[in-house]
């Protein structure tokens, strides 16, 4: 198992602790710990579990995680050794979902046994201020709820992979020719308008991504010292996703077109142009979290996100063009 699958040791005790040494099973609830025969021993039998799979094959494996998202304690939960199996064995009846509610129901009523009204307090809070967020991934409400080191990042990387998800597996499949749309047939005489269009839509598309990228993400971690704002960050990658989403119309639009044989060669050169975007836009939380791994305590990091057109493309484009105003001329 890559080490960094794996709970650090401090991961793990933290996790007993949250948990009161109990099992989050509701259902079960067991005591993990307590004094063996002798005077000093004490014996252990609770386990830190992987809600999403630490490894290829192993239940609930999500081959789309990060290493270290599958090692860190917002990817546990406490339980027995017996519930551990169980949840291990019949992954379909013991889904991620389930196991993320157990913990986080487990922990309020821990917290509620602590102190009752704090904690009904803050459990209240807590439901308020997810509503404000409307549908989130499980890990996305947890790392807003705990806001452990390097939050701002980990929850960027979470929720802008759980907003993209959707267009990067369309796009995907447009590559691989699993679906198709109805053609739209591009008369003659409006073709150098339509191409013109399409340009400048791509220009647009790319603006947007530069800003979201180079201005918005930073202003959403706030400056150094000074902790960042969740909602901010959410709302930032759902512009993403939205943005990925107009992307992926923009190349349905070109794909699904045709133009008379004199500018073929010119829509051929838009083909694949929005996708390139949409991947180099997945790559973004792979890098926040690779960014965090190693905990720095200081330093400076660049995200570099190319999205600029292929080299010589706006020149391919204009030779292009010019041939094709030849070719109407004869």
């Amino acid at each position: 198992m890559n080490k960094e699958n794996r709970f650090k040791q401090s991961v793990i005790a933290t996790l007993a602790k949250r948990a009161a040494n109990r099992c989050a099973n509701p259902e079960c609830g067991a005591v993990t710990s307590g004094p063996t025969g002798e005077s000093n021993g004490s014996v252990n039998v609770g386990e830190a579990a992987h809600i999403y799979g630490a490894h290829p094959g192993s239940a609930r494996y999500d081959e789309k995680m990060d290493a270290s998202d599958r090692g860190a304690i917002t990817n546990a939960i406490w339980l027995c050794g017996n519930c551990h199996k169980r949840i291990d064995d019949d992954a379909s009846r013991y889904p991620a979902g389930l196991l993320f509610e157990w913990q986080r129901e487990h922990e309020k009523r821990i917290s509620e046994q602590i102190g009752k009204t704090a904690a009904e307090v803050r459990h209240r809070y807590e439901k308020r201020h997810l509503e404000e967020f409307g549908r989130l991934s499980y890990l996305a409400e947890r790392l807003i709820l705990e806001k452990d080191e390097y939050w701002e990042y980990l929850l960027t990387a979470e929720v802008l992979r759980f907003e993209i998800a959707p267009t990067v597996q369309r796009w995907e499949a447009l590559k691989r020719g699993l679906y198709t749309k109805q053609i739209k047939r591009i008369d003659k005489e409006e073709t150098f308008t339509w191409l013109s269009d399409k340009s400048q839509e791509i220009l647009l598309i790319v603006a947007a991504f530069t800003n979201l990228t180079n201005y918005e993400l930073a202003r959403t971690w706030g400056e150094p010292g000074v902790a960042g704002n969740d909602i901010d960050i959410v709302s930032v990658c759902r512009f993403y996703g939205e943005a990925c989403a107009n992307t992926l119309l923009w190349e349905e639009s070109i794909r699904f077109s045709r133009v008379d044989d004199e500018f073929s060669d010119v829509r051929d050169l838009f083909i694949g142009i929005a996708g390139d975007v949409i991947e180099q836009t997945a790559k973004i939380p792979g890098f926040l979290t690779e960014m965090v791994v190693p905990r720095p305590t200081s330093g400076t990091y660049s995200l570099m996100l190319s999205i600029e057109l292929p080299p010589e493309w706006e020149k391919k484009v204009t030779a292009s063009l010019k041939r094709a105003q030849r070719e109407l001329r004869r």
